[in-house]
């Protein structure tokens, strides 16, 4: 189980990324078991149903401080591989 994090409620917090509930939830685990405290904002945060539109957009807020290594972990883990990037990987390995 991750460790849970609390964020003061006078803490400065910087927006790290907008999505649907589901995707939020699992980016906030992954931050958390990364050390990285966040918090949940949007009217579908706590709901496990799958997003089914714009209005189901949550927004994921850390500290200042943490907000890059946020972006970097977000980006790494979830921002798709092109076709293209992956065949040339490939050609590497075999050179």
């Amino acid at each position: 189980m991750a460790k849970r994090h609390t964020l003061r409620g006078d803490e400065p917090l910087e927006l790290v990324k907008s999505c649907g509930p589901t995707d939020a939830e699992m980016i906030q685990e992954m931050l958390a078991n990364n050390d990285i405290p966040s918090t949940l904002q949007g009217d579908q945060a706590a709901n496990t149903i799958p997003a089914t539109g714009d209005l189901d957009e949550v927004r994921i807020w850390v500290r200042h401080e943490d907000a890059q290594k946020a972006h970097d972990l977000i980006e790494a883990f979830f921002t798709p591989v092109s076709k293209e990037e992956l065949e040339k990987d490939e050609l590497e390995d075999e050179a």
